[in-house]
């Protein structure tokens, strides 16, 4: 009964991952030219706390996605596994800035500038916080299973990505949210896996 069970909350994780990735896509900020004549790149974000909401979403659906597919395995959720969220969570967001800016670009000669201005602009933001938040998972996970080394990578993932974007605080912060949201969710809903 017990297998039943944790494969219905993973399977639940998962359809809570997708939905928090298709809300992500809406708010992500875009890159878009100034006008049609206008070759300037600037930022548009889709709603003032785009900033906030993307990373906390991008991370909560990379641990959300951790955590489902290990309780629709009936696997153990190792801390090592949990390491998998902090780069699900950037992925995501570079994959979304640079496609919002490809999107814009479809020709060869604008195509660099936009990948630049992606991956440089409120992208790395996003990133920064997606990680800090899916970091989350890794660091509580190996201390309830006394896994130093998953700690120690939590640990370096957390500290690199505050390194990188110092200035963006709001996006860090709103990540670490969206990430510690998802571990308690998780927590509540698996406790087989996540408690100690």
């Amino acid at each position: 009964m017990s297998t039943l069970r944790r494969r219905l909350v993973g399977s639940v994780a998962l359809l809570a991952a997708a939905v928090v990735l298709t809300v992500a896509v809406r708010v992500t900020p875009a890159v878009l030219t100034a006008s049609a004549t206008d070759s300037s790149l600037r930022v548009v974000t889709q709603s003032p706390l785009s900033l906030l909401a993307t990373p906390a979403l991008l991370a909560a659906e990379s641990v959300l996605m951790v955590g489902g597919i290990a309780a629709v395995a009936d696997a153990d959720l190792s801390a090592r596994a949990t390491l998998l969220a902090p780069p699900v969570s950037a992925l995501l967001a570079v994959t979304l800035g640079v496609s919002a800016a490809v999107g814009v670009f479809p020709d060869a000669t604008s195509l660099s500038d936009a990948l630049v201005a992606a991956l440089v602009g409120p992208t790395a933001s996003v990133a920064a916080g997606a990680v800090v938040g899916g970091a989350v998972a890794p660091v509580v996970r190996a201390s309830t299973t006394e896994d130093t080394a998953a700690l120690l990578g939590g640990a370096v993932l957390l500290l690199v990505s505050i390194a990188a974007a110092p200035d963006a605080v709001r996006s860090l912060v709103a990540g670490g949210l969206g990430g510690v949201v998802a571990v308690a969710a998780l927590w509540v809903a698996d406790p087989e896996a996540w408690r100690p």
